[in-house]
């Protein structure tokens, strides 16, 4: 009794969750011809008059998206972790898996050393100022603003045991541009040089209390324009780079417009002035530039939006899949052939529920085939 009570259970939830799927899949309807552009129409109507096997690819929404986050440097000198970043971008899918991502960014953060340095004599921001006989305590204050394309590779929106995800790991690369301006703290709010000697020593045993003391000494005032390279190109004024973004983040779907997004970006640069120090330590009269070109860090938390009438939501959130599934689970625009019911004996009863298969012909039979006597 209970078994019957559980498999009448099972057929009313089946029966609740196939009207879930009324549509063909769960995400649109194949044959809803709103959401097909113009330019696959034929596809559609050929899918539609069953000449060919895949259904058209459906108009799908764009995304834009607003992130904020951490900004840090990769240099030199040591960055003060977090700086502040803010980027906004769109983006738009070309398949269930590979999408386009036009992206502005913008970030700004503080670098300061715990070490002093000697080997800045070729570095106008500090020399003549410094006489390269006295340390200095290397520091910035960067701005960055970049502008990329990336192609975005979703990795999990397709699903062999379920019908859709409610997040998105993803991963993304590309290219752009970069302008930055660095400037140092150089000197007091007299104009004139710090005063590094007061500082104490200890190296990294004692770098809260270097620390410490240089923020009681300098003004926190970047008035000094940072060491440029007079070859590099300008934009707006500003330092110039081509740069390669990489990177991966994790979307959460809230519903069918928005979603929450972290992601982790890494970009490089071909400058080793980000920071606006390029030069080793070493012999002062014969200084050397460090091995490594700087980079920035961009990790954030992000608020997306999907946009545009009568389409389906972004194709990464869409299992490619699951019209497949949905088809052979529920058929709509499946063409099933007749059924034919085999009769060898024609006496009436089908062959699989035939229980005399070779009854003579004329003879009367009962329900599962068998011949039935004079007396019926």
């Amino acid at each position: 009794m209970a078994s019957k009570k559980f498999s009448i259970l099972l057929g009313v939830l089946c029966l609740s969750a196939s009207g879930a799927f009324a549509q063909i899949g769960g995400s649109y309807d194949v044959q809803d011809s709103s959401v097909i552009p113009s330019k696959r129409l034929p596809q559609h109507t050929e899918f539609m008059a069953h000449n060919y096997a895949f259904p058209a690819l459906p108009r799908n929404q764009w995304e834009l998206g607003l992130k904020l986050g951490a900004f840090s440097v990769s240099g030199d000198v040591r960055s003060r972790f977090p700086g502040f970043g803010a980027g906004l971008h769109v983006r738009k899918a070309l398949g269930y898996v590979f999408s386009l991502r036009g992206e502005l960014a913008y970030g700004t953060t503080k670098g300061l050393n715990f070490s002093p340095s000697y080997g800045y004599r070729r570095n106008p921001a500090w020399y003549p100022t410094y006489n390269a006989t006295v340390p200095v305590y290397y520091n910035y204050k960067t701005s960055v603003w970049d502008l990329s394309l990336q192609g975005v590779v979703t990795m999990n929106n397709i699903r062999f045991h379920k019908s859709k995800t409610g997040f998105n790991i993803y991963g993304f690369g590309g290219i752009g541009g970069s302008i930055y301006d660095t400037k140092i703290d150089a000197l007091n709010a007299q104009g004139n040089p710090y005063d590094f000697s007061t500082i104490p020593g200890g190296g990294y045993s004692n770098r809260k209390n270097i620390r410490k003391a240089l923020k009681n000494l300098m003004d926190g005032n970047y008035e000094t324009q940072a060491e440029t390279d007079p070859l590099q190109p300008k934009l707006f004024g500003k330092s110039f780079k081509p740069a390669f973004v990489s990177g991966a983040g994790i979307q959460i779907k809230l519903n069918k417009k928005l979603s929450l997004a972290l992601e982790d970006r890494f970009t490089v640069i071909k400058t080793d002035l980000l920071d606006g120090q390029q030069w080793q330590e070493g012999d002062v009269n014969a200084p050397a530039q460090t091995r490594d070109f700087d980079s920035y860090n961009f990790l954030s938390a992000g608020l997306n939006i999907a946009v545009g009438g009568k389409s389906v939501e972004p194709l990464w959130w869409v299992n490619p899949l699951d019209y497949a599934y949905n088809e052979i689970n529920k058929p709509r625009h499946m063409q099933l052939p007749k059924p034919v019911l085999d009769d060898k004996d024609g006496d009436g009863v089908t062959d699989q529920f035939d229980n005399e298969p070779n009854t003579p012909a004329g003879a009367p039979v009962d329900s599962h085939g068998v011949s039935r006597d004079n007396h019926g």
